[in-house]
């Protein structure tokens, strides 16, 4: 195995990356990214694809491709330079707009008001259908203002016969003001989310940890890709969701019944954004591409200093989870040393 197969491998199995999602997010064959790990370049179609096979499993993997094909330019250089190339055939030389003209014959003006009265009788049609909706939208308009005002004067009528010590206003009571309080007031590590609040509750995971303060049924959870993004989901630490999604493509997540913790994966080269309740999650403080979530009643908010266990592991994923899965590792280091 070379120098660059192992720095390439090593660098996908750190992202978490399967060979056979490597192969669906770059469009490589298999047998072209082991050759590449391998060292095996002598069986690429030539110099100009392994060159352009490394540098995209490279950026695929967040390493600099024009870096890695400067510093193994020998270990690459299997082939001879080869010039790819197509011939091309003469192109047919096109007959001249005067040719065209004079082998069809111009047509003479009648023709060519021929050629148009259907599109102008269309358009007479449509212009009387659009005046035939502005009047009729003008005299429904002003029956509805006669009807209001008759039935203002009915109103004002009942209302002056009326004495004023008969008069009962109802009113409704205003909110108390805890709760105008609560609606106002959040803790340092809350975040409002539509009408619920979620808490920050752990960072030194794979990813931020946040307490739900209702059950799942009140949140919403998405992702929302700007490039080609896997999409890992996890309900109680087993596999619920293995997908894709490309960039400007939205995935929403409905929590199942009775579920207690909720993970969200995403293996990405290019990125996408977490949201709950349609609000965007800040990542910029974490390292990673994993997000959880547990009920509030399940932990104690205020005790920073507890041990939470939502990463998946291979007693927590069923046999025939793990045989259909074929996205990226989860960052679990059981998890990644089995996948090897």
């Amino acid at each position: 195995m070379s120098e660059l197969g192992n720095k390439l491998r090593d660098a996908r199995i750190q992202k978490g990356y399967t060979l056979n999602t490597l192969q669906q997010m770059t469009k490589i064959q298999k047998k072209y990214l082991v050759a590449i790990e391998e060292g095996n370049f002598d069986e690429m179609p030539g110099n100009f694809y392994a060159r352009a096979f490394v540098k995209q499993y490279a950026d695929m993997v967040g390493l600099n491709g024009d870096e890695l094909l400067e510093t193994y330019q020998q270990e690459l250089d299997v082939h001879p330079k080869e010039t790819d190339y197509i011939e091309l055939d003469e192109p047919e030389e096109l007959p001249s707009r005067s040719s065209n003209r004079s082998s069809g014959g111009e047509q003479n003006t009648l023709e060519v008001i021929l050629s148009y009265l259907p599109l102008i009788l269309l358009i007479a049609i449509i212009v009387m259908i659009m005046i035939s909706l502005v009047i009729a939208i003008t005299n429904i308009g002003q029956g509805e203002d006669q009807t209001s005002s008759s039935q203002t004067s009915i109103e004002n009528s009942v209302v002056s016969s009326v004495e004023p010590d008969s008069v009962v206003v109802e009113t409704s009571e205003p909110e108390s003001i805890s709760e105008v309080s609560s609606m106002q007031e959040l803790g340092e590590n809350d975040i409002r989310v539509g009408r619920e609040v979620i808490t920050l509750i752990d960072t030194e995971g794979a990813g931020p940890v946040y307490a739900l303060h209702s059950g799942f049924s009140n949140y919403e959870f998405s992702i929302e890709a700007s490039g080609y993004v896997w999409v890992g989901i996890f309900e109680d630490g087993v596999l619920v969701v293995d997908t894709t999604i490309s960039a400007d493509e939205t995935f929403e997540h409905t929590v199942s019944s009775g579920v207690e913790t909720l993970r969200m994966d995403m293996g990405y080269p290019e990125g996408g954004v977490f949201k709950v309740n349609g609000v965007e999650m800040d990542m910029t403080d974490f390292y990673g591409d994993t997000i959880s979530f547990v009920l509030a009643d399940d932990v104690n908010v205020e005790d920073e200093t507890m041990e939470l266990d939502i990463n998946t592991s291979d007693e927590s994923v069923t046999e025939e989870t793990t045989a259909d899965f074929q996205g990226p590792a989860v960052l679990d280091p059981a998890f990644n040393s089995d996948a090897e």
